[in-house]
C-alpha cells in the first residue's frame, strides 16, 4: 500500500438511524486535503447531500452506502457508529463474512431480527460473563456497541452501510476488511475521542440547545480550525455551530484525514481485526 499518498476527498459522517428522520439527523462533510489543512467544501444533513426527497431510514442509508462506495477515490471516509460487536459474537467467522451475512444472521447470536434482539442477545451472553464492549471502545470511551443508546446505529450501520460497501471492489476497512491501495477506505471514528485530541476542544457539554452549549460548540469549531480544518463559507460554520451532528461529521472528517496514512499501514492486533478500531 502507498501510505505516502494524500486522499483526494475526505468525508465525515455522523449516523443515525431514526426509521424516518435518518436523512435529517445524519450530516456528511465533504472536504479536501491541502497544503493548509482540510477544507469543508460542503456541509449538509446527508438528504441534502444525497439530493433526495425522503428523510426515510430505508432510503436514505442504501443510498449513502451507494454514493460512498461509488468515488473514484482515492478517499477516505469517517463514520461514526460501531463497526462490529465484541469478538465472541463473530464464532468461527471472520468480520467481513460476519457483516456480509447480515441482517438476516449475526454471527453465534440467535433470532436477531431488529435492534432491540441484537441489545438482548448480546446482553444475553454479558450476563454469562462475556463482554460487552470492544478493547477499543474501552481504549476511547465508547460506549458498548450493542447497548440501549445505540444498538439501532449499531445494527444498521453494519447492515445497510457496511454490508453494501464491502460488497465493493476497492473499498477498504482498517483493520477488518484491507485491500491493496483501495479507492475509499472507511475509518470507524468517534467524535468525542476525536475532540479529545483537540487542544482547547471539550468532548462533553456540547451536545443540546441551551445557551452553555452553543458556546462549547463554537469552541469546538475554534478547535478544529486551529488544527487545520477550514470552512468554505460561512454557512458551513453556521450549521456546526447550529448542530452538533454538522459538527460531529466534521470532526469524524477530521480524525478520517489524520488517521488516514497510519490505518493502512498499520499493524493490528487480533483484536482489532475481528473487532474493529476507533481512530480517533
Amino acid at each position: 500500500m502507498n501510505a505516502e499518498r494524500t486522499p483526494e476527498t475526505v468525508y465525515g459522517v455522523d449516523f443515525s438511524a431514526a426509521a424516518t428522520a435518518a436523512g435529517a439527523s445524519t450530516w456528511v462533510a465533504r472536504c479536501v486535503p491541502d497544503d493548509d489543512g482540510l477544507l469543508v467544501r460542503e456541509l449538509a444533513s446527508a438528504a441534502e447531500f444525497l439530493d433526495l426527497d425522503s428523510t426515510a431510514r430505508e432510503d436514505v442509508l442504501p443510498a449513502l452506502a451507494d454514493r460512498l462506495g461509488g468515488v473514484d477515490g482515492p478517499a477516505v471516509a469517517g463514520l461514526d457508529f460501531p463497526f462490529s460487536l465484541p469478538a465472541w459474537t463473530l464464532g468461527e467467522d471472520d468480520w467481513t463474512s460476519f457483516v456480509a451475512a447480515t441482517p438476516e444472521r449475526w454471527g453465534v447470536l440467535d433470532g436477531v431480527d431488529d435492534p432491540r434482539d441484537l441489545y438482548d442477545a448480546v446482553t444475553a451472553g454479558g450476563e454469562a460473563g462475556k463482554p460487552l464492549r470492544r478493547a477499543t471502545d474501552d481504549d476511547h470511551g465508547g460506549q458498548d456497541p450493542a447497548g440501549f443508546r445505540i444498538k439501532t446505529q449499531t445494527y444498521y450501520g453494519i447492515s445497510a452501510v457496511l454490508r453494501r460497501l464491502v460488497a465493493r471492489d476497492g473499498v477498504a476497512v482498517p483493520p477488518v476488511h484491507p485491500v491493496e491501495d483501495p479507492r475509499l477506505a472507511v475509518l470507524e471514528t468517534y467524535p468525542a475521542a476525536a475532540f479529545d485530541r483537540l487542544d482547547g476542544a471539550v468532548r462533553t457539554g456540547y451536545k443540546k440547545g441551551q445557551r452553555r452549549h452553543v458556546a462549547a460548540r463554537r469552541r469546538n469549531v475554534e478547535a478544529l480550525r486551529a488544527a487545520g480544518v477550514r470552512f468554505a463559507d460561512d454557512a458551513a460554520v453556521d450549521c456546526a455551530v447550529a448542530t452538533d451532528d454538522a459538527l460531529d461529521a466534521v470532526a469524524a472528517a477530521h480524525a478520517a484525514a489524520r488517521n488516514y496514512p497510519e490505518a493502512l499501514t498499520a499493524e493490528y492486533d487480533e483484536d482489532e481485526r475481528r473487532e474493529a478500531r476507533i481512530f480517533a
